[in-house]
């Protein structure tokens, strides 16, 4: 056990505001208490964050009265207790009603457990929306790419032929062409059908003790479509009113988030923009190039014009346009997930901000565009941008802001056809605006880090002995059946601006559990800030236990392996999946665990609750606005671990959280009569006052490619 004393850093932290942990039967007050006593203020952030590039900026702009996420947050103080805990309804216009001690049933009659079940599950529902909406144009351009309707090439016909036969799709006799627009029309049919029938992506992708679990269960979706609409119906005015149909509809829900809108949108992301690839390059605000250079920020989340720019960005007819400027060069900077795109597929493209953290990249004042398409680009960019000559441009109908510049693929998709002259003109907007930067007003911290990228389920194989047929990665079962790991880790979701020190969370975490033989993976805006703080790059093994060292130095491999975009949470579902397989066990028996640190999105969700449907118990310090509710809190954790083997676990301490994975890990070894060896929780100056992007700034970098 570690001491308490491990915990007094939380205490520095919040002082006076100390309250209880959560406890089932608590008062109302007590648990808006618990939520409000984890805000920090903007100076508290800036003092204690792991991302000093961050901290700089949101100093300078606090120093130049440009207002930041942080100012907006601390104005929100002290936030509606009743809303925070999930107390609150406003779906209909007899409220909003609150249900409490004094008032405990709403205008139509609903308890505080109804009421939060169903916030809960509208949330869930927007995080499949928006992720649907995504998976839409990935699929729609995966036809047109194997149609021919778009001149958008098939990056990885290989990949689209492996997909193929999974799904089993008849291959003999048919071009690469046919086979990719067949697995792009069981996409679109299992995203959007209102008949229910085999769901093909389901069956074919998810392992099969799992499947039956599902059928058992009746959490078979119909289709994404289908469970976002009934979803919305289920909990409209007077529909239903029964605590566990409203959370078997979360259930099915979730499973159609899991496999239509994250699985099947990263495989056909892959098919058509090519798999993972390894290099290495810099990250964080310290990439910036700060003269001399047309800068363009690419943020979002669905990336196919941001591809079609990266396509013709270095063509000699753009680069002439770039040195009539006076310019030297133009650079591509990734932002949020469309930037995890890019970072996975070695093309020379860093990664600068995620979701929480673009607003500084903005201020800068080195960008002449910020092009957005989606999802997560936050409305305050856009004051931001208006105070320096950057412009943002919009290019999908779905993510316009206001008083930006709007060049998007139409609502229809019908312009995909011309994909590659809107790309030109955004570029030309950018190039052309570089002669209204003002020098004087660039400001580019001084922090970066190195990271090794491109660890897809393809390359994991390669590294460790596994058989794609068999979806079974032999070599890295047996290093945790051994001994040398101790169990394998994931951490996806956001940076959540509440409840947490910006980026502080995830990092004390990844640095306990590789400290302690556990391999990391990520991905996501969450896996963005082990990035950011120097984890993914083999110089980290330095902070890893002795067997877990021995393994990375000897395949020159980081311990935090980064796998891509939100939605390639499907590739660090892959390797438990077929690490669990190539052991002999199921993934609830394996010492796995999925860690959202701080949540922040509806996305994220869906994303936690698939991996907990998947048989892995998943760890959370942002609480989900769901605590008002002791039946819904017991549902999560105990209920659901009863039915498929799995729970959501939350605490808000990321040491205590550390333990109790590492705890969790050495219990399913022992089930498993696997060797068990002692853990060690580090100190607070241990693991959180040498943080690598603290201290790797300007020179010990590697090389740009």
């Amino acid at each position: 056990m570690a001491d308490k004393n491990m915990y007094a850093y939380e205490d520095e932290l919040t002082g006076s505001r100390n309250a209880p942990d959560y406890e089932p039967g608590m008062p109302l007050k007590d648990r808006i208490r618990l939520v409000h006593r984890l805000n920090y203020s903007k100076e508290e952030m800036i003092r204690h964050t792991a991302n000093k590039a961050v901290a700089e900026m949101v100093d300078f702009m606090g120093k130049h009265d440009i207002c930041s996420t942080f100012d907006r947050f601390a104005d929100q103080h002290p936030q509606c207790g009743y809303g925070l805990t999930g107390a609150c309804c406003a779906f209909c216009s007899y409220g909003p009603c609150r249900a409490t001690e004094k008032t405990p049933l709403t205008i139509c009659g609903k308890d505080v457990h109804l009421v939060v079940a169903g916030n809960a599950l509208r949330r869930l529902a927007a995080g499949l929306s928006a992720h649907g909406a995504h998976a839409r144009e990935v699929f729609i351009a995966l036809k047109a790419a194997a149609s021919g309707s778009a001149p958008i090439p098939l990056k990885c016909p290989e990949k689209g032929y492996a997909v193929a036969k999974l799904l089993g799709v008849e291959t003999d006799g048919k071009t690469i062409e046919a086979i990719c627009e067949e697995v792009a029309d069981i996409f679109i049919d299992d995203l959007q059908r209102s008949l229910p029938k085999e769901h093909r992506t389901l069956e074919a992708l998810a392992p099969k003790e799992r499947v039956d679990l599902w059928k058992k269960l009746d959490i078979i979706p119909i289709s994404a479509y289908h469970e976002c609409f009934e979803t919305n119906n289920l909990t409209s005015h007077g529909t239903d009113s029964d605590f566990e149909s409203h959370m078997q509809a979360f259930l099915r829900t979730v499973l159609a988030y899991a496999i239509t809108t994250v699985i099947s949108t990263s495989l056909a992301t892959d098919i058509v923009y090519g798999i993972p690839r390894r290099s290495r390059l810099n990250v964080n605000l310290g990439s910036i190039v700060a003269r001399d250079c047309i800068n363009i920020g690419l943020n979002g989340h669905s990336p196919i014009v941001a591809f079609a720019i990266c396509d013709i960005v270095g063509s000699p007819r753009i680069m002439e346009k770039v040195r009539k400027t006076g310019a030297k060069d133009l650079k591509l900077y990734g932002m949020c997930c469309t930037g995890g795109e890019f970072i996975e597929r070695d093309l020379g493209i860093p990664l600068v901000a995620m979701a929480s953290s673009a607003e500084m990249a903005v201020a800068t004042g080195a960008f002449e565009a910020i092009i957005v398409d989606q999802q997560d680009v936050l409305p305050g960019m856009m004051p931001v941008a208006r105070q320096f000559h950057t412009k943002v441009i919009t290019t999908s109908s779905s993510g316009r802001k206001e008083g930006a510049i709007v060049l998007e693929l139409d609502y229809y998709l019908k312009n995909l056809d011309t994909i590659y002259e809107l790309a030109e003109q955004i570029l030309d907007i950018a190039i052309d605006n570089y002669k209204n930067r003002d020098p004087k007003r660039v400001y580019v911290p001084k922090v970066r880090a190195k990271v090794e990228m491109g660890f897809g389920i393809e390359e994991v194989m390669k590294l460790f002995n596994g058989s794609v047929p068999d979806k079974k990665v032999y070599g890295l079962a047996e290093l945790v059946k051994s001994g040398r790991i101790r169990g394998i880790a994931n951490f996806g979701s956001c940076g959540n601006i509440r409840g947490a020190v910006f980026e502080r969370n995830q990092i004390i975490i990844a640095r306990q559990l590789i400290k302690n033989d556990v391999l990391v993976t990520c991905h996501g805006c969450s896996g963005m800030g082990l990035l950011f703080a120097g984890l993914a790059h083999p110089d980290a093994s330095t902070l890893c236990g002795e067997r877990l060292r021995e393994v990375v130095e000897a395949k020159d491999i980081p311990p935090v392996l980064h796998v891509g975009a939100c939605t390639d949470s499907t590739r660090a579902g892959q390797i438990m999946a077929y690490t669990a397989s190539a052991a002999g066990v199921t993934n609830p028996q394996m010492p796995l665990a999925m860690v959202a640190a701080d949540p922040a999105a509806e996305k994220t969700m869906g994303a936690r609750y698939a991996f907990v449907l998947q048989g892995i118990e998943t760890y959370s310090c942002v609480q989900d606005n769901t605590i008002a509710s002791d039946r819904f809190m017991e549902y999560t954790s105990s209920h659901l671990r009863d039915m498929v083997g799995a729970a959501m676990n939350w605490d808000p301490d990321p040491y205590r959280t550390s333990e109790d994975i590492l705890r969790m890990f050495d219990a399913k070894r022992e089930a498993l009569g696997w060797p068990v060896w002692d853990y060690t929780i580090g100190t607070r100056e241990e693991i959180e006052d040498q943080i690598p992007d603290t201290v790797e700034i300007g020179q010990n970098l590697c090389t740009m490619r």
